[in-house]
């Protein structure tokens, strides 16, 4: 409001400092000059003419008509001051008016968007709620399904008794595991195993249980102790048990494994294997017995293989190896590549003269320090013997 200015008579701009200046100057001379001139009086000139004998008999009217037509002049353009000011003023109301709607409509908008955010927080929540108890729900439910499988995987002091130098190096990729370890007594023959089923998991162990049932049928119903025998049967009820001929289930998982029956009286080995190969170690030199290339199952003419039976005659401090391809393919290392078989052969061999305690615990060693912090890609099973 500082800078309001008017325009006096439509040309002078000024700003009501300006013109109050100017009212109160011009106000106090014409009553200086009214007043003056009140008391004084002027001679009026010899011989004057109308006008000028009009004026100087009235001289003070006119002074005091000056200074009524200077407060009337300041009313009328202090009204127009008053005036303009009241516009600026309506037209700032305007403003504040046309503001506070925005603001109002912004606020409901704020308002819209704050409901939407707290309804779809409150999803968000019953959402987390709702997976919270079905992780917990399946997570139980695997946590006893590994409850299951480990009971039915053989006990520590069997496996001791059966094969009284021995470790397992067995961690599942998630809790219940494909890969399980197998081992019967038959009389004098111990049939021991390593399997490696299809997939991993809930899936996977869904597998182990099919193939640990046949194995122990093949050993302790039929009472077969030959492993390409085991082989066959396991073959043939993996085929029936999944209806894979001619594709009927629509199911093409099976399963690689090796394995062995030992004479505990004459030390005669005799081992069969679907993928899985044989790793042993005698004299310090480590020879490998190569698998068939045909996996358990998946039989779409519905005939069992024929496998073949292979036999070693061992001597007491012998080693025997069993894997799964979990070890092997694990990535890791500062390539971040596989550790591969290869390897795992050369520390197989440089642990033979540890004891079968150490021998797990450096070979686990070794995975977990290949391993780091990459993911581990499949179950992992190694089966180590001494004779």
């Amino acid at each position: 409001m500082e800078n309001l200015k008017i325009k006096l008579y439509g040309y002078i701009p000024v700003n009501k400092q300006q013109f109050l200046f100017g009212y109160i100057f011009f106000s106090l001379i014409f009553l200086v000059l009214t007043i003056y001139f009140s008391f004084h009086n002027l001679e009026t000139p010899e011989n004057p003419n109308y006008y000028t004998k009009l004026f100087f008999e009235n001289y003070h009217l006119f002074w005091s008509i000056m200074l009524f037509w200077t407060v009337l002049e300041g009313m009328f353009f202090w009204n127009k001051f008053t005036k303009k000011q009241l516009n600026i003023i309506l037209e700032q109301k305007a403003k504040i008016e046309n503001q506070n709607n925005e603001l109002n409509t912004q606020k409901e908008e704020i308002t819209a968007q704050r409901d939407e955010i707290e309804t779809q927080r409150d999803e968000l929540v019953f959402q987390r709620d709702t997976i919270l108890e079905q992780k917990k729900e399946i997570t139980d439910s695997i946590n006893y399904a590994y409850r299951i499988q480990k009971a039915i995987l053989p006990p520590d002091h069997y496996i001791k008794e059966c094969l009284p130098e021995n470790f397992i190096f067995y961690r599942p990729k998630d809790v219940v595991s494909g890969d399980f370890y197998f081992i019967e007594k038959h009389e004098n023959e111990v049939i021991f195993s390593a399997v490696d089923c299809t997939g991993h998991g809930v899936p996977g162990a869904m597998m182990s249980v099919i193939g640990y049932n046949l194995l122990s049928q093949a050993v302790k119903i039929n009472h077969l102790t030959k492993p390409s025998e085991i082989l066959t049967f396991l073959d043939a009820g993996v085929t029936e048990t999944l209806r894979q001929t001619f594709g009927e289930s629509g199911v093409n998982d099976g399963m690689d494994i090796a394995i062995c029956s030992l004479n505990t009286e004459t030390l005669v080995l005799q081992y069969s294997g679907a993928y899985n190969t044989l790793v042993y170690i005698s004299n310090s030199e480590l020879f490998e017995i190569k698998a068939d290339k045909f996996p358990i199952g998946v039989n779409y003419d519905g005939l069992a293989d024929n496998y073949t039976n292979q036999t070693v005659n061992l001597k007491k401090g012998d080693l025997l190896y069993m894997y799964s391809d979990g070890y092997a393919d694990q990535f890791g290392g500062e390539k971040g590549k596989k550790f591969k078989y290869k390897p795992l052969k050369e520390l197989l061999l440089s642990v033979r003269n540890e004891t079968m305690q150490n021998q797990q615990a450096i070979i686990e060693k070794t995975f977990n320090d290949w391993k780091k912090d990459q993911e581990q890609v499949d179950d992992v099973l190694i089966f180590g013997v001494r004779i």
